[in-house]
């Protein structure tokens, strides 16, 4: 039967009763929390596992996350026991830990990123060729690696996420899709939707300076704005946005439709819950993944939506995934301005 292995130090540890493996694209890290329960069976033996050591944790031999362990806590007597183990994948270092103050001139973000990963033990795996040079990139004081990075990767409009081998990718939206379809009354057992309109305007505006040479120059003259409209809010939401580094016309649209597209994707949210951790064809669930769904409840008639986050569950009430799929343009990023200034930082 197919289970969750943890392997520390060598050592493969399985039967787990209960577990939850979260991946996804909302978070950059992959996380696990495993549980079980034991009866004594003669003299008591704990199990070898140490809080901070390396681990794997595969699930029917597929690799799921590579990292560490965070927190262990056991529960026993002299007749049983019990232990819940939870750990992350190791690009939880980049979340965790402070950018160094350092700012490179001329610099991609794949080259920068190699070179800040490299002290984690961490390789970076470009899948898209966001290497373009930036003037500068230079972290504020207090951000995390991971935040210092992301900011750079809106601005070449890519993804930054983690593939369960303690690597970080460089990619796009909808980099695979899944074999199967999502289907109400054959492979969805539940679904739930969450639809959240508090952040989704009827228009956008979206204010900036262009950057001025011998021709522009003047507040007037390098003044940049750019509207965007949602036919979908019946009702007066106008929202005005102020661009955070100059930008010329073209940039300045690019970015206020992002802004409604994004905005709109993220507010249409629906979880389902299927059997099992595959596909018929085997494939395991994986997130960033478009998948076709017909959702009659939901007027999903194979429309296609994007899987951005998942978890993996074992209970009392057997094997099962959740996944949470959204509209693609919830993450369909566009390029985005870079600061100007040779010694300007990401705001």
């Amino acid at each position: 039967m197919p289970e969750v292995r943890l392997t520390v130090d060598g050592d493969d540890w399985g039967g787990w009763q209960s577990y939850r493996i979260n991946l996804g694209m909302q978070q950059l890290t992959g996380r696990f929390d495993l549980r079980l329960t034991e009866r004594w069976a003669g003299q008591a033996c704990r199990r070898a596992l140490r809080v901070g050591a390396p681990c794997t944790l595969h699930y029917d031999g597929e690799l799921l996350i590579t990292g560490y362990i965070d927190n262990m806590a056991p529960l026993y007597s002299a007749e049983d026991h019990s232990i819940t183990v939870g750990g992350r994948d190791a690009t939880a270092d980049l979340v965790d830990c402070s950018a160094p103050a350092t700012q490179w001139i001329g610099r991609g973000l794949a080259e920068v990123a190699r070179e800040l990963c490299a002290p984690f033990g961490i390789r970076v795996i470009d899948q898209v060729g966001a290497n373009a040079p930036f003037r500068s990139l230079k972290p504020n004081d207090g951000e995390t690696v991971f935040e210092m990075l992301d900011q750079a990767a809106h601005i070449r409009g890519v993804l930054l996420v983690t593939d369960g081998r303690g690597h970080l990718i460089i990619t796009r939206a909808g980099h695979e899709r899944a074999t199967d379809s999502l289907v109400l009354g054959q492979n969805i057992l539940v679904g739930a939707g969450y639809f959240d309109l508090r952040d989704v305007f009827s228009s956008y505006i979206l204010k900036g300076q262009q950057p001025g040479d011998d021709y522009l120059f003047g507040e007037t003259a390098a003044a940049v704005q750019a509207k965007a409209s949602d036919a979908r809010i019946k009702r007066h939401r106008p929202l005005t946005l102020i661009a955070d580094g100059p930008l010329d016309a073209a940039s300045a649209r690019e970015r206020v439709t992002w802004e409604r597209n994004v905005r709109w994707g993220r507010s249409q949210s629906i979880t389902y819950t299927v059997q099992g951790h595959r596909q018929r064809s085997g494939a395991l669930w994986r997130p960033n993944m478009l998948v076709p769904v017909f959702d009659t409840y939901q007027f999903l008639d194979g429309a296609e939506r994007l899987i951005t986050d998942l978890t993996y569950i074992l209970d009392d009430q057997g094997e099962r995934t959740e996944l949470t799929v959204m509209p693609r343009e919830a993450f369909d990023l566009v390029k985005q301005p870079e600061p100007e200034a040779a010694d300007a930082s990401f705001y």
